[in-house]
C-alpha cells in the first residue's frame, strides 16, 4: 500500500515519508511473511532456516533500535553541552568586545593627546625658529654675531719716513670708524676684531688696542653697508671730512675700495659678561614706579 502527502501540487511516495526504523521493520518482515506463504502454497514444510531467519531479523531490528534510542539520547546530552559552551563563548566574545572597545577608545584618546602634543611641538619649533632669527639678527647687529655682505674695505697705514707725528693713533681710528657708522654701515672690524658697543679704541705704550686685543698697522677697517652711498655719504660728513684732514696733513696712507662680499667675525663671547651691577632698593624701586606712573 503507498499513501502520499499533499505538497504543493506534487506528491512523495510512502518510502520517502516513513520512518527509517518502521521502513526496514516492515520490508524485512514482509520478506519473511511472503517467503512463508510462497512455502504454504507450495505445499511445503517451513524449514528451521527460515524461522531463524525470522528470529535474527528480529533481534536486528531491536538492536538497531537500541542503537537509535543510544544515538538519540547522547545526541540530547550533547546538545545541552554545545548549547552551554556556545552561551559560555557569547559571553567570552561579549567580553573581549567590551575590552576592544575600551582599549580603541584608549587608542582614540591617545591619537587626539599625540595630535595635541604635536601640534603645540610645531608651534613651539615656530616660536623658537622665530626667535633663533631674531636672536641672530640682534647678534649681527651688536657685533656679537658674524655678519656678511657687500661693503667697503679701508686701509690707513703710517706716513712714511717713521716720524711719531705721522704714527696713527687711536682717535684717528676712532674718527675713521664713527664716519663710516654715520655712512650706514651695519657692522665694523678692525684688523679681524669686530666692533661693539663695548668696544673701546685705545693707545697703550704707543699701541692701540681694541677688546683687549694689540693692533699694528696697516689697520684693515671693513665696513658692511650700502655700497652705493656708503663712500659719499662719509666724505660729505663732518666725521669723515676731519679723517680726511688728518691723513692729509700728517701725510698717513689711506686706501678704499667696495667689495661684493665679505664676512665680519663677532666679537669674544666674553665681552658679553655683566661687569657691574647694582641692585636698587625696594624704596627705590617704589619710587621708579610712583615717577613713571605721573608721567
Amino acid at each position: 500500500m503507498t499513501t502520499t502527502e499533499p505538497h504543493g501540487s506534487s506528491t512523495l511516495p510512502a518510502r520517502v515519508t516513513t520512518p527509517l526504523l518502521q521502513l526496514i521493520t516492515q520490508q524485512s518482515m514482509d520478506e519473511d511473511y511472503e517467503h512463508v506463504a510462497e512455502q504454504r502454497r507450495a505445499g511445503a514444510r517451513l524449514p528451521a532456516a527460515a524461522n531463524g531467519r525470522g528470529a535474527r531479523t528480529i533481534v536486528a531490528v531491536l538492536l538497531f533500535g537500541a542503537l537509535l534510542a543510544v544515538a538519540a539520547v547522547q545526541t540530547a546530552q550533547n546538545a545541552d553541552v554545545t548549547s552551554e559552551g556556545r552561551d559560555q563563548l557569547i559571553t567570552r566574545i561579549e567580553l573581549r568586545r567590551s575590552s576592544l572597545a575600551d582599549v580603541q577608545d584608549r587608542i582614540a584618546r591617545l591619537q587626539s593627546d599625540n595630535a595635541a602634543a604635536q601640534t603645540a611641538i610645531d608651534n613651539a619649533g615656530k616660536r623658537l625658529d622665530s626667535l633663533s632669527g631674531t636672536r641672530s639678527t640682534v647678534q649681527a647687529q651688536t657685533g656679537f654675531g658674524p655678519l656678511s655682505g657687500p661693503g667697503v674695505r679701508a686701509v690707513v697705514d703710517d706716513a712714511p719716513g717713521g716720524g711719531q707725528e705721522g704714527k696713527v693713533q687711536d682717535q684717528d681710528l676712532a674718527l675713521l670708524v664713527d664716519g663710516l657708522w654715520r655712512a650706514g654701515a651695519t657692522g665694523i672690524s678692525v684688523n679681524g676684531q669686530r666692533v661693539t658697543a663695548l668696544s673701546a679704541l685705545r693707545n697703550t705704550a704707543q699701541v692701540i688696542r681694541i677688546n683687549d686685543v694689540s693692533l699694528s698697522p696697516p689697520y684693515t677697517v671693513l665696513a658692511v653697508g650700502d655700497t652705493r652711498t656708503m663712500q659719499a655719504d662719509f666724505a660729505d660728513s663732518a666725521v669723515g671730512a676731519q679723517f680726511q684732514a688728518t691723513v692729509d696733513q700728517f701725510g698717513m696712507r689711506f686706501t678704499w675700495d667696495m667689495r661684493d662680499k665679505m664676512r665680519l667675525p663677532a666679537a669674544p663671547a666674553g665681552m658679553m659678561a655683566l661687569h657691574h651691577a647694582k641692585a636698587s632698593t625696594s624704596q627705590q624701586q617704589k619710587a621708579s614706579v610712583g615717577q613713571e606712573g605721573t608721567q
